[in-house]
């Protein structure tokens, strides 16, 4: 690991979260959600989580935007629900019309909600997702914190942000991964990986909160971490088929 003083030498500091998205930037994140890289990028999370042991039960999605990863798990997997929970409104109302359009609308919940302050039960979740979503929090612990809470012991974790490149490469690297976005959000790009994570510094966050935790291998330009899960014999989808 490099030593803190060194670090402190090549990467720039963490800027600002961005603010808040206007309408223009919700405009923009839509329909940039069409183009090639964006959704291989969904495409792969989604499929990483499927793959993390749990088969059935309720899932979280943490700074779920217009709702594409949790709706990509359901429709793979009719033994899941999810809710999905963003400060943005205008999102959610997004996510809930894709979700009737897509007709799983009965087993995808979107709220809007502060994802430092959960109204959720202490270990009521099967598996917790959040997909470059922290780096909007100028308090990111404070997120991981209340992912540790909510997440059942057992439970499954998938996180995945930008990475922030050192700062000799930064302005080139913003300008070269913000182009595979589209034009139109170039500006978010630019403004998340400036304020984004070294991987020193998010295993730390994370590893402080939520045990278990590894980096895995992924895109470059991102970091991803997970943990292993199982499932709850517990679970809503077991009950379910008692019934049946």
């Amino acid at each position: 690991m490099i030593p803190r003083a060194i670090a402190s030498l090549c990467y720039p500091p963490r800027a600002a979260s961005p603010a808040q998205e206007s309408s223009a930037d919700i405009a923009a994140y839509i329909e940039s959600r069409a183009l090639e890289y964006p959704a291989q990028l969904e495409d792969d999370f989604v499929n990483r989580a499927l793959k993390l042991g749990v088969e059935s039960g309720t899932i979280l999605d943490v700074g779920t935007r217009v709702g594409l990863i949790a709706l990509k798990l359901l429709w793979q997997n009719e033994n899941l629900i999810s809710i999905g929970l963003d400060r943005s409104g205008a999102m959610i109302e997004q996510a809930r019309a894709t979700a009737e359009s897509w007709e799983i609308g009965s087993r995808a919940v979107f709220q809007v909600g502060d994802p430092r302050h959960m109204r959720f039960k202490s270990g009521y979740f099967d598996m917790v997702v959040s997909d470059s979503s922290l780096h909007r929090f100028d308090d990111p612990s404070a997120v991981l914190r209340e992912i540790g809470r909510v997440l059942k012991p057992r439970g499954a974790l998938l996180i995945r942000d930008f990475r922030r490149p050192n700062r000799f490469r930064m302005t080139q690297h913003a300008l070269e991964h913000a182009g595979r976005f589209g034009d139109a959000m170039r500006p978010q790009i630019e403004a998340a990986i400036r304020s984004s994570f070294t991987e020193a510094e998010l295993i730390q966050m994370a590893g402080s909160e939520i045990p278990g935790i590894q980096i895995v291998p992924s895109d470059p330009n991102y970091i991803t971490i997970e943990r292993r899960g199982e499932n709850d014999p517990n679970s809503w989808v077991v009950v379910r088929d008692q019934y049946r």
